[in-house]
């Protein structure tokens, strides 16, 4: 496993590559290239009501930490709720996904490990046309199974 950078860096508050993916506002904090491979850092802006597909990450494990909102998140079967200063877990391979419950926005810290996924985000930022998300996802080892459940 490469090591991280050997330069330091800050950003500060609204600083960052700011990126709409999936229907939410992402603010890259911590590339791939930055961290020499070794993770990426996300913070996530997500509007009431909004969802993420049911998926598993192959290659990666994601870590969150809930900054502001409530959400609900799914793994597998099991259905959990997370508020403010809740942290999360989830090890590759975990079937996943969230949603946003309360009446207000949710702000997420979103950290991947192994890096590799800013480059899934920055991509769907760029397509022109727009693909299949499944698609896209498939050549970074994320499969995408469809909508949460109820």
């Amino acid at each position: 496993m490469k090591s991280f950078q050997t330069k330091p860096y800050m950003l500060k508050n609204e600083e960052g590559q700011f990126l709409q993916s999936l229907g939410a506002l992402v603010s890259i904090k911590a590339t791939s290239e930055q961290t020499g491979d070794v993770f990426n850092l996300f913070e996530v802006s997500c509007l009431p009501d909004y969802a993420t597909p049911l998926l598993i990450h192959y290659t990666e494990d994601v870590a969150i930490y809930v900054l502001e909102g409530e959400l609900t998140l799914f793994w597998g079967s099991e259905k959990k709720e997370a508020t403010s200063g809740s942290f999360i877990y989830q090890p590759r391979g975990t079937l996943h996904g969230f949603r946003v419950e309360s009446s207000t926005a949710a702000r997420i810290l979103y950290m991947t490990i192994p890096a590799g996924f800013d480059r899934f985000v920055a991509e769907q930022e760029q397509t022109v046309q727009p693909s299949e998300p499944e698609m896209d996802a498939a050549r970074y080892k994320i499969e995408i199974l469809g909508p949460l459940p109820e």
